[in-house]
């Protein structure tokens, strides 16, 4: 796994230029403490691919993670752009505008691994993101 996440951050940089920072801590857990950790009510826990902690800085995977998957890897490289995000300081008008870089990154990386449809991969499509990444009220 260390070779991996030190592989996407190499990655990152070259594509945001911002610093490489230290490897956060990876966790596995059940869906359940996923979706505990996002808030969100228990019935979702299957929709989370990964969760990055800006409070702890650290990386949260499911249980059944898998580093042959390219939906699983794409997850895992998302969550490593907040990191960057986060260890660079990258301001933003509110924490949601901190997802458009992620996903843009993401679809480009999965394009690079010759994924004709990366949105499909991920399970979502351009307005989705342009709604997770839009900031609120009470974002």
């Amino acid at each position: 796994m260390t070779s991996l996440i030190a592989a996407y951050l190499a990655w990152i940089v070259s594509q945001t230029g911002l610093t490489a920072p230290h490897h956060p801590t990876i966790h596995s857990v059940t869906p359940a403490e996923m979706a505990q950790r996002y808030g969100a009510p228990e019935s979702n826990a299957l929709e989370f691919q990964a969760l990055y902690s800006h409070e702890d800085r650290k990386i949260y995977l499911p249980e059944d993670w898998r580093s042959d998957s390219l939906k699983n890897r794409s997850a895992l490289l998302h969550e490593l752009v907040h990191h960057v995000q986060r260890e660079n300081n990258v301001q933003a008008p509110c924490k949601a505008a901190l997802e458009r870089q992620a996903y843009d990154l993401q679809m480009k990386w999965l394009r690079e691994q010759g994924v004709d449809d990366a949105y499909a991969i991920v399970g979502t499509n351009e307005l989705t993101i342009y709604m997770v990444s839009t900031c609120r009220d009470d974002s």
